[in-house]
């Protein structure tokens, strides 16, 4: 666990994990100080999880997905979910936060616990363009998901999602896109 006044080379590691994760820790002094504390609290924030400035096992391994990096196929995200659902189809990288998993095991359960079918997770920046996804797309952040839910109407599963509080909520014929942007609430239909 690190905390304020912790010291040493795994606080260099987590300052260099913050600040390539877009959290401004300060430089990697390896000095947890308010700086760092304050880009942790800006992590736990992004990715819902209790804001405490503490690094326990629970930020670290939300910080390691924010990171990127191959997805171990059938490694467990939450009950109901592994990588491989979220991963990049064209290479296979994963980048996602955790709070978007989450909502969407709530998003599961609210609808009678019927699969939720992942069609597209993160995209890498190629594979977005190729795509034709939006510049700036929640997919490349790790933040959004398509998803269907078996045996339920995408129009039922949006107003499911916007009860939820997922910031993003896009209504499509075939799929539901859901993502957990920050800033502002966004609506539309596709």
């Amino acid at each position: 666990m690190l905390q304020m006044g912790s010291k040493g080379s795994e606080v260099v590691e987590l300052q260099r994990q913050l600040a390539a994760a877009g959290f401004k820790p300060g430089p990697a002094d390896g000095i947890f100080g308010p700086l760092t504390k304050d880009a942790v609290l800006a992590l736990q924030g992004y990715c819902g999880l209790s804001m405490d400035g503490i690094v326990g096992e629970e930020s670290r391994r939300a910080l390691q997905l924010l990171g990127g990096g191959p997805a171990v196929q059938k490694r467990r995200l939450t009950a109901n979910f592994k990588e491989g659902e979220f991963a990049c189809p064209c290479c296979g990288r994963l980048k996602i936060n955790i709070r978007l998993v989450h909502l969407l095991e709530r998003l599961r359960s609210g609808l009678g616990n019927y699969p939720v079918v992942i069609t597209s997770g993160y995209r890498c920046p190629q594979h977005n363009r190729r795509v034709g996804g939006a510049t700036g797309s929640e997919h490349v952040l790790g933040n959004a998901a398509d998803i269907r839910v078996q045996g339920t109407a995408p129009e039922k599963v949006a107003s499911a999602a916007e009860g939820l509080g997922f910031p993003g909520v896009g209504r499509y014929s075939s799929f539901t896109h859901v993502d957990v942007r920050l800033g502002h609430l966004a609506r539309w239909r596709g």
